[in-house]
């Protein structure tokens, strides 16, 4: 205790009671009102839910929620800046040499080479001959070296 009062002179000086405290009687008549309460809760009747009810609760909460974000984000946008909103949704033409392109890349290995072969082909007509360099780099773009190797060997 002195040692407390040297560290701590102010702390010394509290009183050492509890600061919490039960009112005076509290026990006396505890038994009597958890039996009225016990009695009182029996009587009210349980809730029932069905329980498909129960389960889309939340889901239900979910939607509400995402179309409350959606209308408080997307319709001050659409009527604050609506030529943003329709630029993004604009559709890109597609060229002559996009789409031979794309042909190209879909095609695989034997088409390739029995388009190469078969002469007057409507895909040839629409599409022109190939020469060498074309043929080159079509194979070095999408054919590797081992690949290759692999094909001259059978």
């Amino acid at each position: 205790m002195e040692e407390l009062k040297k560290i701590a002179p102010k702390l010394s000086k509290l009183k050492k009671e509890q600061p919490f405290g039960v009112p005076e009687k509290y026990f006396d008549d505890f038994s009597a009102r958890l039996q009225h309460r016990l009695e009182t809760e029996k009587q009210v009747p349980p809730q029932n839910q069905s329980s498909i009810i129960r389960f889309l609760k939340p889901a239900l909460g979910l939607a509400a929620s995402f179309a409350l974000v959606f209308m408080l984000v997307y319709w001050p946008l659409k009527s604050f800046l609506p030529n943003y909103l329709a630029k993004t949704n604009t559709i890109e033409t597609i060229n002559e040499e996009d789409t031979y392109l794309i042909f190209v890349e879909k095609m695989d290995e034997n088409s390739f080479f029995n388009l190469l072969q078969e002469p007057g082909t409507e895909e040839e007509t629409i599409e022109g001959n190939f020469n060498d360099e074309e043929l080159l780099s079509y194979l070095s773009v999408n054919v590797s070296d081992y690949e290759i190797y692999m094909q001259t060997e059978n």
